[in-house]
């Protein structure tokens, strides 16, 4: 989309988690002033809380930066990812998957709600490379269980565009 001459930021930081997020949003997302943010948060939670992601407070950490950011700008438009796991690399060992997966969907109705709640689209991207997987090996799409290869992040990119595209229009103003 060249001619929509875009500005894109990647903020995301290895191993952070919600709460991470939480520390810097005002610098990182807030004070870039942007007319678009898209969220994917959750895998690096579950991933240090194998035991149980304290669903309470990730969700309130996710609602404090929602809050931030459509206080800064109401008309903000905001795209909101589910985490998603596949069963590869480390996770390939069945029970390794289910403790990553079950932690998984305790988070996913939380992104669900959360964009109902915000106005915001919602990309299934868990239900994305469910479909991917059983069409083709996890291993062809993500190498370790959560971090995709090349042709993953375009199952990622073109999930995106669908559903941001069926939501707004090139140059279409948030209602």
């Amino acid at each position: 989309m060249p001619e929509a001459q875009l500005d894109i930021y990647n903020r995301g930081m290895s191993g952070h988690k919600v709460a991470d997020l939480r520390g810097r949003w005002q610098k990182d997302a807030v004070d870039m002033k942007p007319d678009l943010l898209s969220i994917l948060i959750g895998v690096n939670d579950v991933g240090r809380n194998l035991n149980g992601v304290d669903v309470v407070k990730w969700e309130a950490d996710y609602r404090f930066i929602l809050d931030a950011s459509r206080k800064a700008n109401p008309k903000l438009r905001l795209v909101l990812l589910d985490p998603f796991v596949v069963a590869s690399g480390r996770l390939g060992n069945p029970e390794a998957f289910k403790l990553w997966r079950d932690q998984v969907e305790r988070l996913i109705p939380i992104v669900k709600q959360l964009a109902a709640d915000y106005d915001a689209v919602h990309v299934k991207t868990q239900d994305v490379f469910d479909a991917a997987a059983s069409a083709v090996s996890p291993e062809h799409w993500i190498w370790d269980g959560v971090h995709p290869l090349p042709q993953g992040h375009e199952l990622i990119a073109r999930a995106w565009l669908e559903e941001v595209s069926a939501r707004w229009k090139h140059g279409e103003q948030p209602s």
